[in-house]
């Protein structure tokens, strides 16, 4: 199993349910994973969350399919 260590405070997550995904910003910053456990509540990892489908021509190719219904 992958380690998921938290973005906020680079602590380790020991509860892989209670993770806030959320887009990274420019302004946010990561801090350097380490052994401790997280102190965040909930843990903030910047990025997708595990098993989100994220091909980049999926949008342009459903859109294009609706079209071709219609």
């Amino acid at each position: 199993m992958r380690e998921i260590h938290c973005h906020g405070c680079g602590g380790l997550v020991t509860d892989p349910a209670s993770v806030s995904y959320r887009l990274a910003s420019d302004t946010a910053a990561r801090t350097a994973p380490h052994s401790g456990p997280c102190s965040c509540a909930p843990p903030i990892v910047y990025g997708p969350p595990p098993g989100y489908l994220s091909w980049p021509g999926l949008a342009g190719v459903a859109r294009s399919k609706a079209a071709a219904r219609n």
